[in-house]
């Protein structure tokens, strides 16, 4: 019933995997061809049980002629298996082995080959004269289909190596499975039962279970250690029976060469048994070894290769090098021949980056867009556009990298260099890598934007500076032009304006005849209009050679308090006009003549004295000469209780041409020209120009002067703030 029962398991299994290939893909001459072979090797085993079974001669020679006949068809079908599996060409073989096998069968139906003789209760198989033929065919097929199979082995990459490694590895376990049931076993225990022969010979299922599953499946578990922890496990078992058996039949032939078996034989079957037993592991473990060896060559830590990259992620910022790195990184670890980053931006292709050789031709956008899943690998895709685009890229996987919210790219890899597909550990390391990959992505893009925002901005700056330089110059330019045009127009108005300032003083002095006081009024009032305007063409003349580097200071011993009287004394008249008080205060210690350009000093004192009377409506008006004989400075300061000088306009009130607003108000026919000239003047002699203003409460102009002048240097060119000591005027501006 065993026997049986495992028979119905063998044959409908081999019906059922056949069936099952050839609904996978009726029309594929591979998948018709197996399912032939599952046929024929299901009816095969039926015949061979049948045939152990059997008592009657006839009925032994019959099914012993379907056995052969069936194995010559059979051994046939898996040579023409293996060669289409491995796309041979030599179709002349085929035919030259069909040839044959048709020979074979047609010998063995007609008696040739072999026949079955009863004796006993024991089947015997009579070789005839037509078996040569029959040993032929099964070398040439069984050698040729294993050649054939390793040979596409080594050649093939992913999903085809992996059923190839399928394929050899069903066939190693079938023979494996065969020796050991027909050979080793018989041998060791003196024993031929046809039901050890028989399950060597069910041991077929493992080639044609093996088989369908890497014909009909792609991955539905991680293949290559169903296949390492297998080859390791019957390798063992057969090196564990091969050392069993070698003790026993040595350790009997030595020790007890009667067939007797006594109680020392069973002592040392036992100590046998323990050694083989403390074996065990240790060869396990060599034998796992030496199959991760050949297996697991490119094997490699997740954790490790995703510090790695993140640590790479970590330290770039540039998008360039974030690619190229992390790429590189990628393709070392899981050993895969070339990778692409395709880096989208606004629907098109941003950025490229590779390793490894370059295909043919570079995938595009319209066929990446038909991408359009997250993961794709193109040995798990049925035949299809997809799988069309990835194969004619050399390509075998593509990842979609993705923010939360955005759509970064592609992540094209390869061939594995091992000729694997990629597994469930790649797979898994990709997926997680993929977020963090697009977000650096992302970032870096940010940068590189922002790096060329700033490139970009600082090229506009350049360019801006640069027209700023050309109008700086023709500013220049135009304002040395400007000032010839002062110069030559002061020069040409001043000889009229001299003339008829001349005459206007002839006819106030009755050079002309006796004038009234109507017409007195009239004329005193155009010689002070003539006199104003002679000022202003004074002043513009001197800002025109202050400009043209002609403003020369001719220095001469001084007596400043001569000069600090003269002009108060001249101004008297013009402060008595308003009901204001202006006086001198006197220095207490005597002044020494000191170095100074007389003329302009004077016109210096002038107008801060003048500037000082219109900016005053009511009170006082103060002048002071000071010696300091330790500091070796003197002083001249002029306070006023005018206007004052606004906060906002003290930092421009030495300008050219610049007036405070309410000095505006009090005085619409200001220059702006008087306190810029007066810097000037002070300060190329070697002095510092004094002040000091609040609004409404008025202001101190002044200027200290060393008694031994030096050269004037930078320093000299700043304004002095003195203490508030009372109240001060403003000045025309």
């Amino acid at each position: 019933m065993l026997s049986v029962g495992i028979l119905v398991v063998v044959a409908t299994t081999n019906l059922l995997l056949g069936v099952a290939v050839i609904a996978n893909n009726s029309r594929a001459e591979l998948n018709r061809v197996f399912g032939s072979l599952a046929f024929t090797v299901a009816f095969w085993s039926i015949v061979t049980f049948l045939e152990d079974t059997s008592l009657n001669k006839n009925s032994l020679r019959l099914l012993a002629t379907l056995d052969f006949g069936l194995a010559a068809i059979m051994i046939w079908l898996f040579f023409l298996f293996s060669a289409i599996l491995s796309r041979s060409r030599f179709k002349a073989g085929r035919y030259l082995l069909l040839l044959i096998m048709l020979i074979s069968v047609g010998l063995t139906i007609a008696g040739y080959t072999v026949s079955g003789v009863l004796q006993g209760s024991t089947v015997l198989l009579e070789p005839g004269p037509a078996f040569p033929v029959f040993l032929a065919l099964l070398v040439a097929c069984l050698g040729s289909g294993v050649f054939l199979l390793v040979r596409q082995s080594r050649r093939s990459r992913g999903i085809d190596r992996v059923q190839m490694q399928l394929i050899l590895l069903g066939l190693y376990l079938t023979a494996s499975a065969l020796v050991v049931t027909n050979i080793i076993l018989p041998r060791l225990y003196n024993d031929s039962s046809s039901f050890v022969s028989r399950i060597g010979i069910y041991s077929i299922l493992f080639f044609t279970g093996f088989s369908t599953y890497a014909i009909v499946k792609h991955r539905f578990m991680n293949i290559r250690l169903l296949v390492a922890r297998t080859v390791a496990y019957i390798l063992l078992l057969v090196t564990l029976a091969g050392m069993y058996g070698a003790a026993i039949f040595g350790a009997t032939a030595v020790f007890f060469p009667s067939e007797t078996v006594g109680l020392a034989q069973k002592a040392v079957y036992a100590t046998l048994a323990i050694i083989l037993a403390f074996t065990f592991q240790p060869l396990r473990r060599f034998f796992e070894h030496l199959t991760d060896s050949i297996f697991f060559r490119d094997r490699y830590d997740t954790e490790e290769v995703l510090t790695d990259i993140g640590r790479i992620l970590a330290s770039e910022i540039l998008l360039e090098k974030v690619l190229d790195k992390s790429l590189a990184e990628i393709c070392q670890k899981l050993r895969v021949q070339r990778g692409l980053f395709m880096i989208f931006d606004k629907g098109k292709i941003y950025k490229v980056s590779h390793h490894g050789p370059l295909p043919d031709r570079l995938i595009i956008v319209p066929e990446l867009k038909k991408l359009n899943r997250a993961l794709i690998v193109s040995d798990e895709l049925p035949p299809g556009e997809r799988k069309d685009i990835l194969d004619s890229h050399g390509l075998r996987l593509s990842l979609v990298l993705r923010t939360k919210d955005q759509f970064v790219g592609f992540l094209l890899l390869g061939d594995k260099l091992s000729g694997d597909i990629y597994s469930d550990q790649d797979l898994d390391l990709l997926q997680v890598l993929s977020h963090e990959l697009a977000i650096a992505i992302v970032n870096a893009k940010a940068y590189e934007e922002i790096s060329r925002f700033n490139a970009t901005l600082q090229q506009k700056v350049l360019d801006a500076t640069k027209r700023l330089r050309v109008a700086n110059r023709n500013l220049k330019a135009l304002d040395k032009a400007k000032d010839e045009f002062i110069s030559m127009a002061s020069h040409q108005l001043r000889t009229p304006l001299t003339t008829i300032k001349g005459y206007l003083s002839m006819i106030l002095e009755g050079d002309a005849g006796k004038i009234n006081a109507e017409q007195r009024d009239y004329l005193d009032f155009a010689f002070g209009g003539t006199q104003r305007m002679v000022s202003l063409i004074s002043d513009l003349l001197n800002v025109s050679r202050l400009s043209a580097g002609r403003f020369v200071i001719e220095k001469q011993p001084t007596d400043m308090i001569s000069v600090v009287e003269d002009e108060v004394r001249q101004l008297q008249t013009h402060a008595e006009a308003k009901s204001l008080k202006l006086s001198f205060d006197h220095p207490k210690k005597v002044l020494p003549h000191i170095e100074l350009d007389e003329g302009k000093t004077r016109q210096v004192i002038m107008n801060f004295i003048d500037n000082a009377i219109y900016y005053t409506k009511e009170g006082s008006v103060t002048v002071t000469l000071d010696y300091d004989s330790k500091a070796g400075t003197m002083t001249v300061k002029v306070h006023d209780t005018g206007i004052g000088v606004p906060p906002e306009a003290q930092k421009k009130l030495f300008t050219k041409f610049f007036r405070a607003d309410n000095a505006q108000t009090v005085r619409p026919d200001g220059t702006g020209l008087g306190l810029y000239l007066a810097k000037r003047v002070v300060e190329d002699q070697g002095g510092k120009i004094l002040f000091e203003s609040t609004v409404g409460q008025g202001s101190t102009f002044g200027f200290e002067m060393p008694l031994k002048t030096k050269e004037p240097n930078a320093k000299d060119h700043q304004t002095k703030q003195l203490p508030a000591v009372r109240p001060a005027a403003a000045v025309k501006r």
